[in-house]
């Protein structure tokens, strides 16, 4: 449970490198580009090299370690799960390339390269799209993200539907822990099995959700009374606009979508690692 409080408590960093300085629909791009080519491309290597550069921008703008964690805690015990089921001869369809013996109990156990190569490249597929939109929020300002959206002519209400979905995650999470150390104080027992820990956890997401709502009503009280529904123009704080250096990653992704479909088209959907596209 810590380990996922600590992650939803992360909200945008405020620092001034030009990841930040980007515009949001700059990052968003990238996230969908990203997002795109993975699914395009077969081969878990091209994915992990979206990931390490995504990973050095982070680092760059100082988010990397909630980026890290999230790929260890959910993508790492994927491939270390999948790997070993569908890689080895325990029933998945498509292996036939045999690319390594494993000797155990006298016994010479085949690995294959398909069943590896799909127990790596899927998971790598979803840690993609889970770190570029992680840059994508944590170096993204949500005032800017409001002006950024209202650029790219998302309706109001839905603009501040998703933003005060964000505001209000940390505001939960801490009262999901103030709500948790109470019923410890109280008796709840975690060192449980997994069905009674699961009925004692009703002592904390009840609660959760009475605070939820009553959170809910009062800001949509508070909003209606300060006129969110009035037919007036909505003003921003910040305006958004493109700056040299949004011109510059736009063509960088230009570029590498050229260089990407040159090599898709001379040396197919996995040309390094050499993946057969196992659907065929």
């Amino acid at each position: 449970m810590g380990i996922s409080l600590s992650l939803l408590k992360r909200t945008a960093v405020e620092v001034e490198t030009f990841v930040q300085r980007l515009d949001g629909r700059v990052k968003f791009l990238y996230f969908i580009w990203a997002s795109i080519l993975v699914y395009i491309f077969y081969d878990f290597i091209l994915n992990l090299i979206f990931i390490i550069v995504t990973l050095l921008l982070a680092i760059y703008a100082r988010v990397a370690k909630p980026i890290a964690m999230t790929l260890l805690v959910i993508i790492v015990p994927w491939i270390a799960i999948a790997t070993p089921i569908l890689s080895l001869p325990l029933g998945f369809p498509w292996n036939k390339t045999i690319i390594y013996y494993i000797k155990f109990a006298g016994y010479e156990i085949p690995v294959y390269l398909e069943g590896l190569g799909w127990g790596i490249t899927w998971p790598l597929r979803i840690g993609v799209c889970i770190s570029t939109a992680m840059l994508f929020y944590l170096t993204t300002n949500q005032a800017r993200l409001v002006a950024t959206m209202f650029k790219m002519k998302v309706p109001f209400r839905f603009i501040y539907m998703l933003i005060a979905t964000f505001q209000l995650i940390p505001l939960l999470v801490d009262e999901a822990n103030t709500i948790f150390q109470a019923q410890l104080s109280r008796g709840l027992r975690t060192d449980v099995g997994i069905i009674k820990k699961l009925y004692y956890y009703l002592a904390l997401v009840i609660p959760l959700t009475l605070s939820a709502l009553n959170r809910v009503q009062i800001r949509a009280i508070a909003l209606e009374s300060r006129g969110f529904s009035a037919p007036v123009t909505k003003t921003l704080m910040y305006e958004a606009e493109f700056k040299w250096m949004d011109w510059i990653f736009l063509s960088t992704i230009i570029v590498a979508t050229i260089v990407l479909a040159y090599v898709y088209i001379t040396y197919g959907y996995s040309p390094i690692a050499g993946l057969e596209y196992i659907w065929g």
